[in-house]
């Protein structure tokens, strides 16, 4: 019985136990997963309103493409957009294997074509029937006068395959059994059309554009004269022979036949390659093509089908306008000509066919130039430096001025030279002034330097920076002086400024920036607001060196009236005197020019002494003093006490 009670109270203390953890245990609410189009109802109502709809769309199932979640939501797709379609549309990506891949398929980019949610039009495609290759390829040569039927009445698709195809051209055949699905080349009419001659075995394509023409028989553009004649035994045998679409001749006799005058002109100097051998079908096509001059391939890209070397090098980054238009024969004669690599005129000739003669027949003109070597410095062609030179222009300069590199290998070079822009300065073909200066020597300076000028201007200028004969001071490209001087220091100023110079030397006492050679630590070489070319106005100028005076101006209860107001070239020279600390006097001489030593007033405080002939700095600072009148810290007593008689008479 015990047992049964203690069973039945372990049992009551297990239920209360959990009905307690169940009761405090904290609640999490049941994520319910909700699809895009709960909230999205608008844009699915819009997409499904559509004639055909994606699947997924209309299943409601917008996460089998997009990631629900997310900052921006469903703007992400679940894989990449290469990988998506390919999920669903597995055997599509065997489309890719295929010889010739549509570009939006190989670059796997279907959204280019398809609207990935609905259409109103079949396939979901982003457009009706040929509209949609006319947003890629240029409609113009589609819609000429006379269309293909197949094109204007069924569309592209009739012939093309929209993916890709082992075909050329993405068709679903050869060209001809193309053609052949809807032609009978067997029918008499068709025969007939063709001269009597059976052509179901030549490309159709020779003769006809695929789909459209300018004229009614849907010939290419550009039609040789028998063919447009409808006379093709002009070229080849006549269509009841055993060989009837064997031509007559072989190679050139045959177009010589006709092209009398042409034979004559292409026996010259240099021949082309094609036209040598004899082979006129390397470049033209003896029925038609929609290139002018009947030529297979437009201007330029026929050209690189045998120069594919000189293709290459039109990647670079800056073309020659005549190559970058595709027009090879711009300079080049295709047949022959007198002139090396059949160029049609000789040299710079050439070149003023389009580069205006008048900039390069100026008097002095640049020796390339005068012996119409253009192609010493530019690259006819292509080039990965400006203007098509063939080096950086610098150095391209170099290729020739061998001394001027070595002359200009300094320590200070001119910032166009630094630069490699030689032309800032010097014209590259031809001008009407000396080493090719674009500007007058006193001119040039100033287009990069003009604010140097316009800030001393009003005020104090160097005459030789006026005038712009900067190059009195200055190498005009290199120097091993700071700022390229010809000399270095005061020898650069001396050699104008001979008299400070000389008399300089004729003084006891020279000012230390003078005696240094460091005019500029006062004056500013090119000009100043401030007289004398200085630097700052004369106080402040003198006290940027001296500062300990600076110090006692600023602390000191009395000041001398020229070091109060910065007057410091009332007492002292500012080059040189004979006399100790560049006075400009000795003793009371200095001073009686602002003094009258005469004077009642200056007599009765000295005791009615004589001073004109002392020292005035035997007793009073010549710049501060804590003391009166400006006398020294330490007084002689009798001094002091104003007692000048217990000394002087």
């Amino acid at each position: 019985m015990k047992l049964a009670r203690a069973a039945s109270y372990s049992l009551l203390l297990v239920g209360l136990i959990l009905i307690g953890t169940t009761s405090c245990e904290k609640r999490v609410p049941r994520l319910v997963k909700k699809k895009c189009v709960d909230c999205h109802q608008e844009e699915a109502k819009q997409f499904k309103a559509a004639r055909v709809v994606h699947s997924p769309v209309s299943k409601d199932r917008c996460e089998s493409c997009h990631r629900p979640h997310g900052l921006i939501g469903g703007v992400y797709l679940r894989v990449s957009e290469k990988e998506l379609c390919y999920t669903c549309h597995k055997d599509s990506k065997a489309m890719l294997d295929k010889k010739h891949v549509h570009a939006p398929v190989k670059e796997e980019k279907c959204v280019s074509c398809h609207n990935p949610h609905s259409s109103m039009n079949k396939d979901l495609l982003k457009g009706k029937e040929n509209e949609l290759c006319f947003i890629c390829h240029k409609e113009d040569i589609y819609t000429r006068k006379t269309a293909h039927p197949p094109l204007s009445t069924k569309g592209c698709l009739v012939c093309h395959d929209a993916h890709g195809s082992d075909y050329e051209q993405y068709l679903f055949d050869t060209k001809n059994n193309v053609c052949a699905k809807c032609h009978d080349f067997r029918k008499s009419g068709f025969i007939t059309g063709h001269a009597g001659y059976k052509v179901g075995e030549s490309r159709c394509v020779s003769c006809h554009t695929s789909h459209s023409s300018s004229n009614p028989k849907l010939l290419h553009e550009f039609i040789h004269m028998p063919l447009d004649k409808n006379e093709c035994s002009a070229c080849h045998h006549h269509p009841e022979s055993a060989e009837p679409l064997k031509v007559e001749e072989k190679g050139a006799s045959l177009c010589y036949g006709c092209h009398t005058e042409n034979q004559a002109a292409f026996t010259k100097a240099h021949v082309h390659a094609p036209i040598k051998e004899g082979n006129c079908l390397s470049c033209h096509s003896p029925h038609a093509t929609d290139n002018k001059y009947m030529t297979l391939l437009p201007d330029g890209k026929l050209c690189y089908s045998c120069h594919k070397e000189t293709e290459e090098l039109f990647k670079r980054q800056y073309v020659h306008n005549p190559i970058k238009e595709n027009n090879c024969t711009a300079c080049h004669n295709p047949h022959a000509s007198n002139n090396e690599y059949e160029l049609k005129d000789p040299g710079k000739m050439l070149c003023f066919q389009c580069h205006k003669k008048d900039d390069f027949t100026y008097s002095n003109i640049h020796d390339p130039v005068k012996k119409g070597d253009c192609v010493v410095c530019h690259n006819p062609h292509a080039s990965d430096n400006k203007f098509e030179l063939e080096l950086v222009e610098i150095e391209q300069c170099y290729t020739c001025h061998q001394k001027e590199r070595m002359l200009f290998d300094r320590v200070n070079v001119h910032t166009p030279i630094r630069i490699g822009r030689c032309v800032v300065c010097h014209s590259p073909h031809s001008i009407d002034r000396k080493k090719l200066l674009i500007q007058a020597k006193k001119k040039l300076c100033f287009n990069c330097h003009q604010g140097m000028l316009d800030e001393v201007k009003g005020g104090t200028i160097h005459p030789s920076f006026e005038k712009g004969e900067c190059l009195r001071c200055h190498n005009e490209h290199a120097s091993d002086n700071d700022f390229q001087l010809i000399e270095t220091g005061e020898e650069n100023c001396y050699r104008c400024h001979t008299r400070i110079q000389a008399t300089s030397k004729m003084n006891r006492y020279n000012h230390a920036p003078l005696k240094q050679g460091e005019c500029t630590a006062c004056h500013n070489p090119h000009g100043s607001k401030i007289r004398g070319q200085l630097n700052r106005p004369v106080g402040s100028l003198c006290l940027s060196c001296h500062t300990d005076l600076g110090v006692h101006i600023e602390k000191d209860k009395h000041k001398h009236t020229p070091a109060k107001e910065g007057a410091c070239l009332k007492c002292h020279g500012p080059h040189y005197t004979n006399i100790e600390d560049l006075l400009t006097a000795q003793g009371a001489r200095l001073c009686e020019s602002c003094h009258n030593l005469e004077a009642s007033a200056i007599a009765n405080s000295h005791s009615r002494i004589t001073i004109s002939q002392s020292d005035c700095i035997g007793c009073h600072e010549s710049h501060t003093s804590e003391n009166k009148g400006l006398l020294h810290k330490v007084l002689h007593r009798p001094f002091a006490d104003g007692d000048c008689t217990a000394c002087h008479e």
